[in-house]
């Protein structure tokens, strides 16, 4: 599942998300994901194969978001991530999991933005946001502000974010790891320093080697606050649709 980059502005009320079944791999390449998964721990001891949100479908009507989802786990797409997978399986389809960037503005126009652990598996060392990816969750419905919540609370111990003030800003797909990512924007009640200061108690504090806060007119202006910093796909893709989520408001 490719598809061109969607920027919108979508309050998180209207954003639905129904899980519907599991996502099933080809017989061909559930067996390349049993063989892979134990080369993939080798080489990485504390990965955990747990569940996620494969997003089968996605529909955007009347400002209001419908993702169509399914459960799949992290070692089927690690077995179906690669560039070349498409060309290897044709007929076969990809894990796809959904992934959440969150932008989180802070109570004194501030964007905390995280520099990527130089042991994560992906982009080690990078500029990065807040985020990760959905999980199931029982029932039917999964509240995806509510999996931007649990992220912020996990990584940076937010947790004074109001539904009522946050958006989806953006919809892309990853070319580099291949899955669909939800880009998001959430306001937070307190100051940057007081988030800094406050995320040394969060859970998975370690994820990022360090955190820090960029005036948000620095993000939409391309404010260049670390010269030479790698950034990450996903802080490039939040950063373009920031920009378009302030100039649609300031349109209106």
């Amino acid at each position: 599942m490719t598809f061109a980059d969607q920027a919108f502005t979508i309050s998180a009320d209207h954003i639905r998300c129904r899980l519907a079944g599991s996502f099933h791999l080809s017989d061909q390449v559930e067996a390349l994901r049993k063989a892979g998964w134990d080369r993939f721990l080798a080489r990485h001891p504390a990965a955990f194969d747990g569940q996620l949100l494969r997003m089968a479908e996605h529909r955007i009507e009347d400002n209001r978001l419908t993702i169509t989802a399914q459960s799949t786990c992290f070692s089927a797409y690690v077995a179906t991530r690669h560039a070349g997978f498409a060309e290897e399986h044709p007929q076969a389809e990809r894990a796809d999991p959904l992934g959440l960037t969150v932008v989180l503005v802070t109570a004194d126009q501030q964007v905390i933005v995280t520099r990527r652990s130089l042991t994560a598996e992906q982009n080690p060392g990078a500029l990065y946001l807040i985020g990760g990816y959905a999980e199931p969750a029982k029932g039917e419905e999964i509240d995806l502000f509510e999996e931007a919540a649990r992220e912020l609370a996990e990584e940076v111990a937010v947790t004074d974010i109001a539904r009522s003030s946050a958006f989806a800003i953006g919809l892309a797909y990853d070319p580099v790891y291949c899955h669909p990512e939800l880009f998001l924007m959430a306001s937070s009640r307190s100051t940057a320093a007081e988030i800094l200061d406050g995320a040394r108690h969060a859970p998975d504090r370690n994820e990022a080697a360090e955190l820090f806060a960029s005036p948000l007119s620095d993000i939409l202006n391309n404010g260049d606050f670390m010269p030479g910093s790698a950034r990450t796909w996903s802080f490039l893709k939040a950063q373009a649709f920031l920009q378009q989520h302030f100039r649609a408001r300031n349109a209106l």
